[in-house]
C-alpha cells in the first residue's frame, strides 16, 4: 500500500470530487476486471460494477451510498469502458433490483481478493491492536492501524462501530495484562510500600508525588544533591530491580497520566488502573531522575573545569626575570677571595634556580581543581555510591570500580591529603 492511500480507507461513500490521479489510481481496471465488467448486460450494469470495483479498491469496503456519482467519475468510466454514461446517476438509479446490487458488491470483492473477516482473523487483529496500543494511546491512530491491517490482508473493512469497539477494548486488555504482570513480579508487600510512599507527605510539607515529579531548576550542587536524594529514595523502594521489562512508551504514558492529576484524586481511581499508574509513575521518576543527574553532573563538571581554567593565571617566568641577577651572583662566586662554603652554596643556589621551569597552564588548572574539589567532594562520593551499568568498558564505570570513592573521601591526615594532591596532579 502506498503512503498516500490510508486516508481513503473506510470511506462509506464516494467523494464529491476526484482528481485525475485518483481516477487513474482507483478506477483503472486490469484485464480480469475488464472481462468481468464486459460480461454484464447493459451499460448501466457495466457502469455499476465498475463503480463497485473502483470503490472497493479505494476504501476496502463495499459501496452502499445513494449519493449521486460525480460527473468527472462518470465521464472517466465512460471513456475507459467505451460505454454511454448518463450525466447524472446514483446507485438507486442504476439498480432497479436490490439483488443485482448485492451481486455486484460480492463480485467486486471477489475479483479484488477481498473477503469478510473470520473469527480467527478477528483475534489476530485484536493482538495487533494490543501491541500497537503499547506505543500509542491515540484512538484515531489505532483506528487507522486497524483499517490498514485489514486492507493489507484483503479483508473487508467492517462497520466503523465494530472497529471502534475493538480499538476501545485494546487499552483495557493491555491494562489488565500490565496489572497482572506487575502483581506477578512485585510482591504485595512492596506494592503497599510503594502506595504508602507515594501518598506520604515530606517533612517540608510537600507531597511526595509532587516532589518526585518536580524538575530541577538549575544544575547547582544543591540541586544535584536533591536529584540524588530522589534516586536514593526510589532505589530504596526497589524500583531499580522491578519493571525493567515494561515498554518505555507505556511507562511514560501511565506516569504522565498520574502526574497530571492532583495527588488527592489518585485515591479515587479504580484498583487495577491505580496499581499500574503508581508502578509506572515510580519507575518513570527513577529513569527521569537518573537522566537528569547525568546531564546535571556533566554540566557541573564542565562549569567547574571552565571556572578553574579562567582562574588559572599564567605564572611569571622568574627564571627569565632574574637572569641578570643570577649572572652577577655567578661572577661573585668565582672570586677566589670568598670563602669556600659561600662559593659552594651560591653555586648550588644558582644551579637550582636555573633548573627551575615556569609552570604550565595545565598545572595551574590542576592546582585550581585541587582547591575547588572541596565543595563537590560529597557529591562525588554519593555518585560513586550508585549502582552504575554500561555497555562495554566505559571509562567512568572503570574509574568507579578502581577506587574512585576512596580517592574522593574526606582525607583524615596530612599524609592522605598529600596523596590526594599527588593523585589529582597525575
Amino acid at each position: 500500500m502506498q503512503g498516500w492511500h490510508p486516508p481513503y480507507l473506510g470511506l462509506r461513500e464516494l467523494p464529491r470530487e476526484f482528481s485525475p490521479f485518483e481516477l487513474q489510481a482507483f478506477f483503472t481496471f486490469s484485464l480480469a476486471e475488464r472481462e468481468l465488467i464486459e460480461r454484464r448486460r447493459g451499460d448501466h450494469h457495466k457502469l455499476g460494477l465498475a463503480l463497485h470495483i473502483g470503490f472497493v479498491r479505494m476504501s476496502g469496503r463495499p459501496l452502499n451510498s445513494v449519493r449521486a456519482v460525480p460527473v468527472a467519475l462518470l465521464r472517466h468510466l465512460g471513456q475507459t469502458l467505451d460505454i454511454a454514461t448518463p450525466d447524472l446517476a446514483s446507485l438507486r438509479a442504476l439498480y432497479s433490483r436490490g439483488r443485482t446490487l448485492f451481486d455486484h458488491q460480492q463480485q467486486a470483492c471477489e475479483v479484488l481478493g477481498f473477503a469478510w473477516m473470520s473469527e480467527h482473523q478477528r483475534r489476530a487483529l485484536v493482538r495487533i491492536l494490543r501491541d500497537e496500543v503499547a506505543h500509542t494511546a491515540d484512538r484515531e491512530r489505532l483506528l487507522l492501524r486497524a483499517r490498514h491491517w485489514l486492507y493489507e490482508h484483503r479483508l473487508i473493512i467492517v462497520h466503523e462501530r465494530a472497529i471502534r469497539a475493538l480499538v476501545a477494548a485494546a487499552p483495557a486488555d493491555l491494562e489488565a495484562a500490565t496489572a497482572a504482570f506487575i502483581r506477578a513480579t512485585v510482591s504485595a508487600t512492596a506494592l503497599k510500600q510503594w502506595a504508602a510512599a507515594v501518598a506520604a507527605t515530606r517533612p517540608d510539607g510537600q507531597h511526595c508525588q509532587s516532589w518526585l515529579w518536580s524538575a530541577p531548576a538549575k544544575h547547582s550542587t544543591r540541586q544535584i544533591a536533591e536529584v540524588l536524594e530522589r534516586i536514593t529514595f526510589l532505589n530504596g523502594l526497589g524500583l531499580d530491580r522491578y519493571l525493567g521489562e515494561l515498554n518505555d512508551a507505556l511507562v511514560r504514558r501511565y506516569a504522565r497520566r498520574m502526574a497530571t492529576r492532583p495527588p488527592s484524586i489518585s485515591e479515587r481511581i479504580k484498583e487495577r488502573a491505580r496499581t499500574v499508574e503508581m508502578a509506572c509513575f515510580l519507575r518513570y521518576c527513577l529513569l527521569t531522575a537518573t537522566d537528569q543527574f547525568i546531564l546535571m553532573f556533566q554540566r557541573r563538571a564542565a562549569d567547574l573545569w571552565r571556572q578553574c581554567a579562567d582562574d588559572a593565571v599564567l605564572a611569571i617566568d622568574w627564571s627569565r626575570q632574574y637572569q641578570p641577577l643570577l649572572q652577577e651572583l655567578a661572577e661573585l662566586a668565582q672570586d677566589e677571595d670568598r670563602a669556600a662554603e659561600l662559593r659552594t652554596r651560591l653555586l648550588e643556589l644558582i644551579a637550582a634556580k636555573r633548573a627551575q621551569r615556569s609552570p604550565s597552564r595545565a598545572s595551574g588548572i590542576r592546582r585550581q581543581l585541587i582547591a575547588a574539589i572541596a565543595p563537590v567532594r560529597s557529591l562525588l562520593v554519593a555518585a560513586c555510591g550508585l549502582t552504575w551499568k554500561a555497555t562495554g568498558e566505559h571509562p567512568a564505570l572503570l574509574a568507579a570500580k578502581s577506587g574512585l570513592p576512596g580517592l574522593f573521601a574526606e582525607p583524615r591526615t596530612a599524609a592522605e591529603r598529600g596523596d590526594l594532591r599527588r593523585s589529582l596532579r597525575s
